[in-house]
């Protein structure tokens, strides 16, 4: 597991961009190629011919951002009005933005909203609520208060956006509302838009909130994408800098993490459960190679392609990562060998993600191949 440079950034206001080692893998690493003994780890030659029989590729993490956005007053301090997952697509174009309620709770967790821990155990226990509840690990975690958030956007401010209801705050009798910004679709300035992204309207779900950072994200990323006239965040060397700019370059999907209701709707505190199937369908499908949750926590595959091509390995990817392996070699069968499809457990503490690793992808049962210098815990053979 590689440990990367935690980084402090600095743009008017603090953003916090905070480092969470990794040990995934992603895209292939064409630099790192080489033709591997079938299952013995030692290496015979090297080829960067990715059709050769025999042929491993060594693989990289998805990019992923998880963003903590928090507001800050003097009355209350910092707190957490709601977080985005960023995801760049295959072959750095574009990508996914998901929207996570402020008052989402894990499924598998503390059953603490996440507001809930970061007002009482800070930033970490967020962070790992979020492992547990997807199963990946981020390449960057970043927290912005609404004006870092702006302030990393200024070079394509004013930006176009549909505000859906009116911003409101309660009037000195604590009763009638006074309005903060109207309704409607127009081009908003700098500082409403910092409104927007902070501002929570009595007795508004939190879920509300989350859409309206998803509507600020959409029209930033799709203006940035309109323009050169960069702000000055990408001049900056950044793995999030990087990621806005894939965002930036081609069609992004924009998603709500899968809930349901936990408690009464209609409030600032309604809780928004995690469905758990749909939540590992998106990010398996969205995060195929995902970075370790927590170290160990996902076996190694191997997989190994005997059709020549002709099968989409893509899918099948999605499929282990979704029944808890993570793909950290990628390749092809020996010269000669027969097209089949078959997976090989090769570590007897793997065999339950193995077996459900079979079952996705509609094969037989594993078959227990035992090999102490194995590359991988699991092999995957597709043809």
């Amino acid at each position: 597991m590689t440990a990367r440079r935690s980084r402090l950034l600095t743009i008017g206001f603090l953003v916090v961009l905070v480092s969470l080692a990794g040990a995934g893998y992603g895209v292939v690493r064409a630099a790192q190629t080489a033709v591997l003994e079938s299952q013995s780890g030692s290496i015979s030659e090297f080829t960067l011919d990715p059709s050769a029989p025999g042929f491993r590729a060594f693989t990289e993490a998805t990019p992923t951002a998880l963003v903590l956005h928090t507001a800050v007053s003097p009355e209350v301090g910092a707190e957490l009005v709601g977080v985005t997952l960023l995801t760049a697509a295959d072959g750095d174009s574009g990508g996914t933005v998901v929207t996570i309620p402020r008052t989402f709770v894990a499924s598998n967790g503390s059953n603490m909203a996440l507001s809930e821990l970061f007002a009482s155990d800070g930033l970490d226990a967020v962070t790992n609520e979020l492992r547990s509840a997807l199963g990946i690990g981020f390449g960057e975690v970043v927290v912005l208060d609404a004006s870092s958030w702006t302030t990393l956007m200024t070079a394509d401010l004013p930006l176009l956006l549909s505000l859906r209801t009116d911003l409101v705050e309660l009037a000195d009798d604590g009763a009638s509302r006074r309005i903060l910004l109207p309704e409607g679709t127009r081009e908003f300035n700098l500082t409403e838009i910092a409104r927007i992204a902070a501002h929570r309207n009595p007795g508004e779900p939190s879920l509300g909130v989350a859409l309206r950072h998803q509507q600020i994200w959409q029209a930033w990323i799709a203006r940035t994408a309109g323009t050169d006239d960069r702000p000055e965040l990408f001049q900056l060397e950044s793995g999030f800098v990087d990621l806005i700019g894939t965002l930036a370059s081609a069609e992004v999907s924009y998603r709500v993490i899968p809930t349901v209701t936990q408690s009464e709707p209609g409030g600032e505190d309604t809780r928004y459960a995690a469905v758990v199937g749909a939540t590992d369908e998106l990010i398996s499908a969205i995060v195929p190679f995902p970075e370790q949750a927590f170290p160990g926590e996902r076996p190694s595959v191997l997989l190994l392609d005997s059709s020549s091509g002709e099968v989409d390995q893509g899918p099948v990817v999605s499929a282990v990562t979704r029944a808890g392996g993570l793909v950290t070699i990628l390749g092809n069968s020996e010269s000669g060998a027969d097209r089949t499809n078959e997976v090989l457990v090769h570590d007897a503490d793997a065999g339950s993600v193995a077996a459900a690793i079979a079952d996705s992808l509609g094969f037989g049962p594993p078959r227990s191949v035992p090999l102490d210098d194995s590359t991988a815990s699991i092999t995957v053979v597709i043809g």
